[in-house]
């Protein structure tokens, strides 16, 4: 089955899986800028990053057989003050390339003040440009994930950005209900700290009146590598839910949310 994955971060995976995801129904993705880098390091190095992304991983999914899109944000941490300021004036002149489709991820983890400054300044930057965000959040199980996830949604809202223009990505099962309440896309991360493939799928299956307002992405490898999705569509047909109820998640949704000319 054809599918569309959300978040994944092409730049760390080997041309050989890259392929396989081609062969296993992956028709485009959307890669997203890391939330966080190693170590610490310049604006040159996020530059550098974001021409890799535009460059190159776009140019190699059309050479694999998948189209490939990009999501351009700022890390929450790796840069000093200096180093986000810079990134902050030249983000707009990235986010001109016809390959970008949104802003992300961005958002906050921890919570702290300054990833918030940091996330108001980039959802000014999405609203100015008219481009969706990808909002990370804390994991499934991290305590704070509640309180964090509400602060995100608080400061959405303080930044008069559309709350139907964002994807809460990462979703947990107690945080399920909170997210697709507020209206936003909500984000099924499938991955080693994040969520099961049946979870996800039970989740899909049990809330078929807001299907509209599921993704379902791989992020980084689990366990089992990066197949994550066919493992999520598997799961949903074992569960008997039907061909078009099934893509409607992992290729419909995708597709008109980020608005990606595909057929």
């Amino acid at each position: 089955m054809r599918f569309v994955d959300s978040h994944l971060h092409t730049q760390l995976i080997n041309d050989g899986v890259m392929v396989h995801l081609a062969m296993s129904g992956m028709e485009a993705a959307v890669i997203p800028m890391l939330h966080t880098v190693e170590g610490n390091v310049t604006a040159d190095t996020i530059f550098r990053t974001w021409e890799r992304f535009l460059a190159f991983e776009t140019k190699r999914g059309t050479t694999i057989g998948y189209a490939a899109f990009v999501s351009l944000g700022i890390p929450m941490y790796g840069l000093d003050a200096n180093g986000i300021d810079e990134c902050l004036k030249k983000l707009p002149d990235f986010l001109s390339h016809e390959s970008v489709v949104a802003m992300g991820e961005i958002g906050l983890d921890a919570g702290t003040d300054n990833e918030k400054q940091l996330f108001r300044a980039q959802l000014q930057i999405a609203k100015a440009h008219d481009l969706p965000i990808i909002s990370h959040t804390p994991i499934r199980l991290a305590a704070h994930a509640p309180e964090v996830i509400r602060t995100i949604v608080a400061i959405i809202q303080e930044e008069n950005f559309d709350i139907s223009k964002v994807v809460l990505d990462h979703a947990g099962e107690s945080t399920f209900d909170y997210r697709i309440g507020t209206g936003a896309m909500v984000g099924l991360s499938v991955c080693d700290d994040k969520m099961p493939p049946e979870v996800a799928a039970g989740l899909v299956k049990n809330n078929s009146d807001k299907r509209d307002k599921l993704l379902i992405n791989t992020e980084v490898a689990c366990g089992d590598g990066y197949f994550t999705i066919p493992r999520v569509t598997l799961a949903m047909r074992q569960m008997g839910m039907k061909h078009n109820e099934i893509e409607e998640v992992v290729y419909e949704n995708p597709k008109n949310f980020f608005n990606l000319p595909i057929e």
